[in-house]
């Protein structure tokens, strides 16, 4: 029997981009259900994020599986009529508009919510509902630019960002707006009220600097991990066949299990017994674990981590890490090469041995489940 938390909750996604689309993709993933409202004709612009496979785009099929859609013209009245009466029974609305655009086209979430007490607004934007740049537009590169989040690279003597599809505010932000969403509905559950969200991406990539800030603010000193190393206890080295390897020994035990396996009892007096130590600046174990570590290949350092009982890892790559024993033990994904696959939810109930998110349908057509849905929430056929 799957365990499915939030059955039952029906939820409205007006997003266009994609923190809403994986604030839906996580409560799909629990249980609820998911209907984007999409503009007839333009749909939602995840569908036209490249790269495209036989005219999909795959950050679409990666955040949309098992919603709804259905297509609304949210500036024609008779179709706002039809968004009022489906705000009238839904659990929770996501949006991702700048504040101030859906007032001014006759929907004000601020009524709705007077209105029925009950309902749940989530704004889900890159900069939130005030501060300076509350109106400014953004996609995700742009809030981890402000948020000390970004990978740069040197590319033709230029800085470039680092390319990836990922972005730590999409991301923290998405997973934020996901967890304030099942609080309210917790409370509502228990006979309080709904609640108008705002997160911002940017606070959520900023909080995860929470031990920088507090140690410029407490210190006075500007903390800037970027110019600091943690020590050479936690720190990468590169292995005989060149790959950099992680190695996380902090705490005693872990270091003298370290120290035995590579036959070097004479370093583990470095480590003084603190329950957590980096090794500050120590140049010299710097250069010495850089010999030891280039003795072996990174496959090699994997299993002895395993064998010594040491924290420790290859840094992996994406391709890489699809290979690993771990991703096919751990049942991320569910679909075969040439397809697209399922992409699991990171929980899994232990009880029922069950992944959230499993089987799931695949991502709709714009408008696939008009009349399915004004059907089983309104009760009528259009």
């Amino acid at each position: 029997m799957s365990y499915l938390p939030l059955a039952g909750v029906r939820v409205l996604d007006l997003g266009i981009l994609i923190p809403p689309a994986l604030t839906g993709n996580k409560l799909v993933a629990l249980g609820a259900d998911v209907v984007k409202v999409e503009n007839p004709g333009r749909s939602d612009r995840i569908r036209a994020i490249p790269p495209l496979v036989d005219g999909e785009s795959a950050q679409h099929v990666g955040y949309n599986w098992g919603k709804r859609s259905i297509c609304l013209n949210l500036k024609d009245e008779a179709d706002r009529e039809t968004f009022f009466a489906l705000a009238d029974v839904a659990d929770v609305i996501l949006e991702n508009q700048l504040p101030g655009f859906w007032a001014s086209i006759g929907i004000d979430f601020a009524a709705l919510r007077r209105a029925r007490p009950s309902l749940i607004v989530c704004s889900l934007t890159g900069f939130g509902q005030t501060g300076p740049l509350a109106n400014l537009p953004s996609h995700g590169l742009n809030m981890d630019s402000l948020a000390d989040s970004v990978v740069l690279e040197t590319r033709d003597g230029e800085p470039r960002v680092g390319w990836s599809f990922s972005s730590w505010g999409n991301e923290l932000g998405a997973s934020n707006a996901a967890i304030a969403v099942c609080a309210a509905i917790a409370e509502v559950r228990r006979g309080g009220h709904g609640a108008w969200i705002d997160i911002s991406c940017w606070d959520a990539a900023v909080e995860a600097h929470r031990t920088d800030i507090l140690l410029t603010t407490r210190t006075g000193e500007p903390w800037d991990a970027h110019e600091r190393s943690l020590g050479p206890f936690y720190d990468t080295y590169l292995s005989k066949d060149g790959r950099p390897v992680l190695l996380g020994a902090l705490e005693r035990k872990f270091w003298v299990n370290f120290c035995a396996g590579v036959g070097r009892p004479d370093l583990v007096d470095l480590h003084t017994g603190g329950e957590i130590e980096f090794g500050e600046e120590d140049a010299s174990l710097r250069r010495e674990l850089g010999g030891i570590f280039a003795t072996a290949t990174a496959a090699e350092w994997d299993q002895r981590f395993v064998d010594w009982d040491c924290p420790g890892a290859t840094v992996l790559r994406t391709p890489e890490i699809m290979e690993h024993p771990h991703f096919a033990a751990r049942e991320l994904i569910e679909g075969e090469p040439g397809s697209w696959p399922l992409m699991r939810s990171a929980i899994r109930w232990h009880d029922c041995d069950e992944r959230a998110g499993s089987a799931l349908a695949p991502p709709p057509a714009p408008g696939e489940h008009q009349t399915e849905v004004l059907t089983e929430w309104l009760r009528r056929q259009d």
